[in-house]
């Protein structure tokens, strides 16, 4: 059985309130088709966040009826299993485990490398890196201490003594060296973000080239570069982290750029980029990635050609070709 995977352009397009105002017959057909027993389509933590971030909650109840009328699969994280219960309970064990996330310091951990991330690019961040370093590890230190407090309180469980105090060895091994972890060096006034790339001569052709091309091309520019960056010392060598590289080099390098460092009102598209990201990924587990954003099919496009994955990256009327 094929799978299918709509990014959330196209999964909230297929709402029946928006394909009778938009009379869009091709996603209208593919709606169709996807229903079928033949063909699953997946869904994923990722449309979940975005669905969380729709302010009307009748909105939100839209999509889950909506995936539960597809007959939709939910890709579970990092496990990477598919769990086909209804997508109002997957919503549920979502919402709890972004409560749980909260109370143990995980969610501000993601906040503040997200900020990092922010800065490196070039956007406007109050703290310097030398404080946001300092915030890490004292999230970190929560997230760790949380951690121990919850193996403590799994005595007598099934998971044994042995188990249990090889894990709390672990984490306070980790507590140790929080203190001497090294945060970014970059001074204050150095130019950040991807302009400087952007104008370089050779970047400024890419467009032009062959999508299988694309990468390996910015690759060598960007080695030219930085002869001393390493993608190796920041990036363990899975599929995911792949293909995270990969678009990372896209955007920088401005192909089919997404605006990513771009804050206009209401919009974060550093956010939406990251979104995008991450669909990318979760496709790469598909026969095909449908979306409406020409720039986000052109970059998937560009991505799994050189990392020969087999997904297609197409809109809804092409496909209804392959399906």
């Amino acid at each position: 059985m094929p799978h299918v995977y709509l990014d959330q352009n196209a999964l909230s397009g297929m709402r029946e309130r928006v394909l009778a105002k938009s009379h869009d017959e091709e996603l209208r057909a593919l709606k169709t088709l996807v229903t079928g027993k033949s063909v699953e389509v997946l869904y994923t933590a990722t449309h979940l966040r975005e669905i969380q971030q729709i302010p009307h909650e009748s909105y939100r109840q839209e999509h889950l009826d909506l995936l539960w009328g597809l007959g939709a699969a939910y890709l579970t994280p990092i496990t990477n299993m598919l769990v086909r219960s209804h997508p109002k309970n997957v919503w549920n064990d979502f919402l709890e485990n972004e409560s749980q996330n909260a109370k143990s310091g995980t969610k501000s951990l993601v906040e503040i490398q997200d900020l990092i991330h922010r800065k490196l690019s070039g956007l406007p961040v109050d703290q310097t890196f030398s404080e946001l370093n300092a915030m890490l590890q004292n999230d970190l230190q929560i997230v760790l201490k949380d951690a121990l407090s919850h193996l403590d309180s799994t005595l007598g469980s099934e998971v044994g003594e042995d188990q249990l105090e090889s894990m709390k060895v672990q984490i306070e091994s980790q507590l140790s060296q929080i203190k001497n972890m090294q945060g970014l060096d970059v001074p204050d006034d150095q130019e950040l973000g991807p302009k400087p790339f952007r104008e370089l001569d050779q970047i400024k052709e890419i467009e032009k080239l062959p999508p299988e091309q694309v990468i390996p091309s910015i690759e060598g520019f960007f080695r030219k570069e930085n002869p001393n960056f390493h993608w190796s010392d920041y990036f363990e060598g899975t599929p995911e982290n792949h293909i995270a590289v990969c678009y990372s080099l896209l955007n920088w390098a401005g192909y089919w750029a997404d605006d990513f460092t771009s804050m206009g009102k209401g919009k974060d598209r550093f956010n939406a980029s990251k979104n995008d990201l991450m669909h990318v990924q979760s496709g790469a587990r598909c026969y095909l990635l449908v979306s409406n954003d020409v720039a986000f099919l052109k970059k998937a496009d560009a991505i799994y050609k050189h990392l020969n994955i087999g997904t297609l990256p197409v809109r809804p009327g092409e496909a209804l070709r392959y399906l």
